[in-house]
Formats: structure tokens, C-alpha cells, sequence
């Protein structure tokens, strides 16, 4: 049984349309709750002093304006403004890898899902974004810019990068480009199955611990059902998605193949995570038969509670 070929990519219209579905999807998602998560789990750089205000039963007390209370003679708690000028900067991996699907969506196409609900909720946030799409060189970039017309405008790119998944991965030289653009303290996803046969994970974690050195970085990591466990469906001729005419022959039949290859895929996701955590990255799995919108509403919140808890 030969791997499927890859579909053709759709016509520019199509292109254009669901570009336009997304974004309004994404819009509609990345509202209230979730936006709010956001917001908390990438908190600004900063407080700024807005106001003073009488004291209320259940305000923090640390937050005393004493010069306030001795003026008026009754007790003001100091009101601040969170500093947002914040940057998130989104690295899409567009390799042939990713363009793998078996339930559901390709991993690209959740990829773009899930950086179109970031995109509109940084744009909610009033954060700059920017996207740099890459396989083996950059394939779309969009420069770092704040408004609802400039997430727009990183969807659009998204969307039609992800429908050509094709070529070789480099993720060393897709770390580099993004270290040069990121400003300093900025917010870096990088959406990516980090299938990419030319790097040791040693080296991986060299040029990602560079970028975390001086940014805020995430690796979101994506995966399909079949590449973590076979269905017995016999004998399956597969092939390499981004080196041509390499290609084996999977025993599905057998239970014990199939008990092999499970084992395998969870040491190196196990492997894969602990490198990237060495490196300074927070891990995020992203799997392709399920929406990213809840996935990423968990991270928001645990991201958010361990920071809150690191301020205690």
C-alpha cells in the first residue's frame, strides 16, 4: 500500500478564502476567557502607575498609597497599568513533514489553527506580531506590527504557507532567523513537528538555548495519531515526506511491530522534550485530529498559575 500523494494546493481564491474564514474563526475564538488567558500567561514587561483610589475591603494591602492616605486621611491603594509592548513572533515549519494528516486536518493546517488563534488574541492584547514560515529557507515573512488589519495579515501568510508543506526541514537555520528577528524579550512560538533528520538534538538545543537566552520561547509541538501508534491494516509501504525515494515497508499486522513502533515514538517525543526543556523552552503538544483551541486555553492557564505562583 503506497503512501497517498500529496494533494495539489488549493487555487489562489480558495487560498484567499480560507484565509478569511480563519481569521474570522479565530476572532470569534479568541475572546473572552480565552483572550484574558492570554494576556495573563504573557504578561507585559512592566507596571506603570495609573491612579490612586480609596482602599476597598479585599485590596491587597502592599498596594498602600501612603502619600495619598496622609493627604486625604483615609486609606488609597495605588492602581497600576500593565505595560503591554509586548512582541510575539511565530515560527511556522512549512517541510514536507508537515504536511502530513491521517485524522483530520494535516499538521500544518492545525499549526496555522492554532497561530491564527494566537494572532488574534496578541491582536486583542495590542502586542506587535510577525511570521516567519520556513522549510529548509523562509518562505513567507511578515515584519512585526500591532493591529487586528496586521493579524489579519499573518493568517493570510499562514494559510497559504501551510497549503505548499513541501521541501526539506532546517531547523537549526529557521532558530537562527528567528533569533535575528525577535526583539529583545519577545514571545517566540515556534509551531513544528521537529522532524528534521540533518540535526543532532544536541545542536537543536545549542541554537534554541541561544534564543531562549534573551526571548520568551515555546516550542508547540505537533503530532498525528499514526505517528504515535500503527493500526493493524497488514503490510504499509510508506515513504519519506521530504527526502524522495526513500520508503519502507511497516508490518502492521504484526502486535509486536506495532508495540515496537509506540515505544520508539514515545522515547523520542520523551527525548525530544527534555532537550527542548533543557534549552529554556516551555513544551506544547498540538495533535491533529483535535481542535488547538482548548490545548492552548490549558497552556494559558498553567503558564499563567505557575507565574502567579512564582510571585507569591
Amino acid at each position: 500500500m503506497a503512501t497517498p500523494p500529496r494533494p495539489s494546493p488549493l487555487p489562489h481564491a480558495e487560498l484567499a478564502r480560507a484565509a478569511r474564514l480563519l481569521t474570522l474563526r479565530s476572532r470569534l475564538e479568541a475572546t473572552g476567557l480565552f483572550a484574558g488567558n492570554y494576556r495573563s500567561a504573557f504578561r507585559g514587561g512592566g507596571l506603570e502607575y495609573e491612579e490612586s483610589r480609596p482602599y476597598a475591603p479585599g485590596d491587597d494591602v502592599r498596594s498602600l498609597d501612603w502619600s495619598a492616605s496622609a493627604r486625604t486621611g483615609e486609606p488609597h491603594v495605588k492602581i497600576f497599568r500593565e505595560e503591554r509592548d509586548r512582541a510575539l513572533l511565530l515560527g511556522l515549519d512549512v517541510s514536507g513533514s508537515m504536511g502530513f494528516g491521517t485524522a483530520g486536518a494535516a499538521k500544518a493546517a492545525t499549526a496555522a489553527h492554532a497561530l491564527a488563534l494566537l494572532a488574534s488574541a496578541a491582536g486583542r492584547a495590542g502586542d506587535r506580531i510577525g511570521l516567519l514560515a520556513f522549510d529548509s529557507q523562509v518562505r513567507a515573512e511578515v515584519p512585526l506590527a500591532r493591529g487586528r488589519a496586521q493579524s489579519a495579515r499573518v493568517i493570510r501568510a499562514a494559510v497559504h504557507a501551510a497549503s505548499h508543506s513541501q521541501g526539506e526541514t532546517d531547523l537549526c537555520a529557521a532558530l537562527r532567523a528567528l533569533r535575528r528577528r525577535a526583539t529583545r524579550r519577545a514571545v517566540v512560538v515556534l509551531f513544528s513537528d521537529f522532524r528534521d533528520p540533518t540535526f543532532a538534538l544536541g545542536e537543536l538545543r545549542r541554537e534554541l538555548g541561544a534564543l531562549t537566552r534573551e526571548n520568551d520561547v515555546v516550542a508547540a509541538l505537533l503530532v498525528d495519531p499514526r505517528e504515535q501508534a500503527l493500526v493493524a491494516a497488514g503490510r504499509v509501504r510508506v515513504r519519506d515526506a521530504e527526502r524522495a525515494g526513500r520508503a519502507l515497508v511497516l508490518a502492521t499486522g504484526s502486535a509486536r511491530s506495532r508495540s515496537r513502533y509506540a515505544a520508539a515514538a514515545t522515547r523520542f517525543g520523551a527525548q525530544l522534550a527534555r532537550e527542548l526543556r533543557s534549552a529554556g523552552a516551555e513544551c506544547l503538544w498540538l495533535t491533529s485530529d483535535r481542535s488547538p483551541l482548548f490545548a492552548l486555553a490549558r497552556f494559558f492557564q498553567e503558564r499563567a498559575g505557575r507565574r502567579l505562583g512564582g510571585m507569591r
